[in-house]
């Protein structure tokens, strides 16, 4: 025995106390997040040449025991990466799914308090002033429910710009945390990167900037890659984060401005520094918890306003064109029934107010011939009418028509324009055929024959407009009409107006002076009939194509005005022409004033654009409802299904990497032994040593 032995097994002591320490250091980092489990590699010593012998014919090497080759660390990093972009899409639904919850409460829908029931209350109100067009009490509940209905848009508005506003905040605290983050990442890249130099193992280091990469994969979708020197390139969308030692941080998210006018506001987050702070180039943010605040910001919150602008413009729109058709209960032209809240700007669910004050001020009435003297019974004495006869050469009108084929033309004037319609009249030509050829003009004005009376009765009609009447920006509401008839070449009949009994409204005004009844209540029937039909939904002025469109395909125009004009919108396209049809609008170039559809038919650079009625407002309102609920529930289940597979990655890791305690506490126990029994050895060795040497002396 000789002190080569000692020095054998000091070496094996020390090893197995480093096995034990690092053992310990698993087992106390048990519960630590992040940490991973590291392993002592334990490899034998370079053996020596037994003294006095040489190698190649003595006993052979002597072994000079055991050493700590390394501290290794066990981690998976593929795990990681699956693990981050798992984590990454988790904290994208669980984002938006917060938001939108709230979303949902704010709508109160289903419930009492929302705008459905808002809008239905309204309509109610009309009915009940139907019923009874004289009550000043039932013209009052018309204009509390008008205010009722109002506000509750006023309040849905509100709710979304709060949240907006929320959810920018929650962005800017998210953005404070990433950059934190960043900082913590370059400063352990420096770390890493020297202690790398000189040949360590940082293995807690690592653990610690894995652990700080995972967290920044829960605000964004990183991608990392490990460099040569031990640190590691952090990105986003392929822009650099954390570049070895120095940290990019991102900027406060802000609401770019406008490029152009419609363009819809977003919320942007950008780096710090950005040459344009208020409109920065966006950080390309797809994931994560800012991933998901930036597109419930942008993708939801902002087009769920839209939509509610859409119904508040659709509503005041729809509402004061009858209004503006109709008159009150003083035979006063009726004014605007929903206004914005400053003048001359557009009616938007936050500004849309309602517009009259006075109960009286409710509009009920139209102009109807019936209600004045100028028109008499076309039947002669004693004679009754059937309207289902011929016209020509009937005895029973007072004014027997002659046979023969008359041409004429009827120029009707409402709403600020003129429109003409052209008749022929013959000896097959019956009331009933003239009357459906009338009104399937859509004229403005209705007509209709009042057997009782025996009178043809004419009526201003806000529900039966064509698209031509509505087609130039000069369209302005009135409730008055004139119409002027002439037979083409002169009589007889000097007029068709005439052989009716309706000469004396020939180029005369019809209003509340001379046509209207005091308990008529076809305007208020029309509103009715108006809000529940289809109606242009986002309205907007029309205005003309400015491009030639040459014929079918897709082509790029640019209209006079493109404010209101979105994508997905339906437009009418020279309506009242043998070239009118409805296109989609595919896409809006708002910085170019232009939009882009396909066409069938070719158009002149003057034809008319106006949006078409394509859905009501209930219906609009309906799937505006819908969708919040359907986006909602893709978040819930997409927070839900993206957790359960997050934990089972994690999970997987783990068994790689994790520290097992029972594990560790076998491997603590071993080593302690292997310890003892070398520390007995030594021992004994000592003794052996002491003998020999008290046997010199």
């Amino acid at each position: 025995m000789s002190f080569f032995g000692i020095s054998l097994l000091g070496n094996a002591l020390e090893s197995d106390q480093t096995a034990a320490n690092v053992t310990s250091q698993d087992i106390s980092n048990a519960n630590t997040p992040g940490a991973s489990r590291q392993m002592v590699q334990l490899v034998e010593s370079t053996p020596i040449a037994q003294p006095g012998f040489p190698m190649h014919f003595g006993p052979g090497m002597l072994g000079e025991g055991v050493s700590v080759q390394s501290i290794q660390r066990v981690h998976q990093d593929s795990y990681d990466t699956l693990y981050r972009n798992s984590n990454s899409i988790g904290g994208f639904f669980t984002a938006e799914q917060n938001i939108l919850n709230v979303t949902q409460a704010n709508f109160s829908e289903p419930g009492g308090l929302g705008i459905n029931a808002a809008l239905s209350s309204f309509l109610s109100s009309l009915q009940q002033l139907a019923a009874q067009p004289t009550s000043i009490a039932q013209r009052s509940g018309v204009l509390s429910a008008a205010q009722t209905l109002s506000g509750t848009l006023n309040a849905a508005s509100q709710a979304i710009l709060t949240q907006e506003s929320q959810v920018q905040g929650q962005a800017a605290n998210a953005v404070a945390q990433v950059n934190t983050i960043l900082d913590h990442i370059a400063s352990l890249n420096g770390q890493i990167r020297a202690s790398t130099a000189v040949g360590d193992n940082p293995n807690q280091l690592l653990d610690q900037r894995d652990q700080l990469i995972d967290q920044l994969s829960g605000f964004l979708n990183v991608q990392t890659s490990v460099q040569a020197n031990g640190s590691t390139l952090v990105t986003v969308g392929g822009r650099a984060l954390v570049n070895d030692t120095v940290a990019y941080h991102l900027a406060a998210p802000v609401v770019a401005k406008p490029m152009a006018a419609g363009t819809p506001l977003q919320l942007v987050i950008g780096f710090a520094n950005d040459p344009s702070p208020n409109n920065p180039s966006q950080v390309p943010i797809s994931g994560g918890e800012l991933g998901g605040l930036l597109d419930a910001y942008n993708a939801k919150l902002v087009p769920y306003l839209q939509n509610l602008d859409d119904v508040a413009n659709g509503l005041a729109n729809a509402a004061n064109r009858v209004a503006q058709s109709s008159y009150d209960a003083n035979g006063v032209a009726g004014a605007a029934l929903f206004i914005p809240s400053a003048p001359g700007n557009p009616i938007t669910a936050a500004s849309i107010r309602v517009g009259i004050t006075s109960p009286a001020a409710v509009t009920s009435g139209l102009t109807n011939t019936a209600a004045g003297t100028l028109i008499t019974a076309l039947n002669s004495a004693n004679n009754v009418v059937s309207s289902s006869q011929t016209i020509e050469g009937n005895s029973s009108y007072a004014s027997v028509v002659p046979a023969g084929v008359y041409n004429g033309i009827m120029t009707v004037s409402v709403d600020g324009q003129k429109e003409t319609f052209n008749y022929t009249l013959n000896a097959a030509t019956t009331l009933d055929q003239f009357i459906s050829q009338f009104n399937a003009a859509q004229l403005g004005v209705s007509m209709s024959f009042d057997a009782t009376s025996q009178r043809v009765v004419f009526q201003r009609d806000p529900t039966s407009e064509s698209l031509v009447l509505g087609s130039t920006s000069a369209y302005v509401p009135t409730p008055d009409f004139t119409i002027t008839d002439a037979i083409t070449g002169g009589g007889p009949p000097p007029s068709f107006l005439s052989a009716i009994g309706a000469g004396a409204i020939n180029g005369v005004d019809q209003n509340a002076g001379n046509a209207l009844g005091k308990a008529d209540n076809a305007g208020t029937n029309a509103m009715l009939a108006t809000l529940q039909a289809p109606v242009p939904i986002p309205y907007f002025t029309p205005t003309t194509i400015g491009t030639v469109v040459a014929g079918a395909g897709t082509f790029s125009v640019t209209p006079g005005s493109l404010t209101g004009i979105q994508p997905g919108a339906t437009l009418t396209i020279d309506a009242g022409t043998p070239n009118q049809e409805n296109v989609v609008v595919q896409s809006v170039n708002y910085a170019a004033g232009s939009f882009t559809a396909a066409f069938t038919k070719p158009h002149a650079a003057t034809a008319t654009v106006q949006a078409t009625a394509t859905t009501s407002l209930g219906a609009y309102y309906s799937n505006v409802v819908t969708q919040i609920a359907f986006d909602a529930q893709t978040a819930i289940n997409g927070a839900k299904g993206q957790a359960t597979v997050t934990q089972q990655i994690d999970s997987a890791r783990q068994s790689i990497d994790g520290i097992n305690v029972d594990e560790e506490t076998q491997n603590l126990i071993k080593f302690q032994n292997a310890y003892q029994a070398v520390a007995k050895t030594l021992g004994v060795m000592e003794q052996m040593i002491q003998t020999v040497l008290d046997t010199v002396k």
